[in-house]
């Protein structure tokens, strides 16, 4: 741009950029809504008939959620035999139905915290009409602060919010400063605030987001005694990804 000598150019304010800029920031903090995609076989499935079918007995709900958690349960998940009824349409949560076991579980592998909430509510349908509500969440051992010697030589320790009936021995109480977050949060807070009974909280450690044979069985007694029917072991199983040493 050419100017000539004398010329006054005004610079532009930031006032007027600013609100193309809060324009923009608003159109990528509006999240698209989360929807249920329901399945009955290998067809999709009209999603309120699908849920009332789920809410017509007496159930307990169980939650599990954690980076890589929906190969561990789809494999011990009643040896591998269940298929999920429903999942959402972000891709990272999905609802098994157990019927004879008068149970749902959800498996959640949401890592983003701008999403927690939106799941949450997304569940509330079935948070509401539990008789009981558990929630388990995996999280990596370096964030527990105030690890004891005997949890610091262990692959997978277990904490809870509430001492509970015929929970392995081994499950001590949720230290301060350490807090549940995530789904697991945001279910245990829904069921408190609605006046329903208080929904039991686990925090599994681990020192390594991939379970292995070793650092499962907690995991496995801790289901069981939720009344989840699973394997009694889990074997990870590594695919080769090179042929360097073939």
């Amino acid at each position: 741009m050419s100017l000539n000598f004398g010329e006054i150019v005004e610079p532009s304010t930031r006032a007027f950029w600013d609100d193309y800029d809060e324009e923009a920031v608003d159109e990528e903090a509006t999240p698209s809504s989360l929807e249920w995609i329901w399945y009955s076989g290998q067809e999709e499935a009209n999603g309120d008939a699908e849920m009332q079918k789920t809410l017509q007995d007496p159930f307990h709900f169980v939650i599990i959620e954690g980076q890589k958690v929906a190969s561990f349960v789809g494999k011990v998940l009643l040896n591998g035999q269940c298929k999920p009824i429903c999942q959402l349409s972000c891709g990272t949560v999905s609802v098994f139905h157990l019927p004879a076991e008068k149970l749902l579980l959800c498996v959640s592998e949401e890592l983003d915290p701008n999403m927690f909430g939106q799941v949450t509510q997304r569940l509330s349908g079935w948070l509401d009409a539990a008789e009981t509500v558990s929630t388990i969440s995996l999280q990596p051992a370096v964030l527990y602060k105030g690890l004891t010697e005997h949890e610091q030589e262990k692959v997978c320790f277990i904490k809870t919010l509430t001492a509970g009936r015929n929970m392995p021995d081994d499950i001590g109480l949720l230290d301060a400063p350490n807090v549940i977050t995530g789904v697991a949060a945001g279910v245990a807070s829904y069921r408190k605030f609605n006046g329903k009974k208080d929904a039991a909280v686990y925090g599994c450690y681990l020192d390594s987001v991939m379970l292995d044979s070793v650092s499962s069985e907690p995991i496995l007694r801790l289901l069981k005694a939720l009344g989840v029917p699973c394997a009694d072991r889990y074997e990870l199983k590594f695919k080769t990804s090179s042929n360097l040493y073939l």
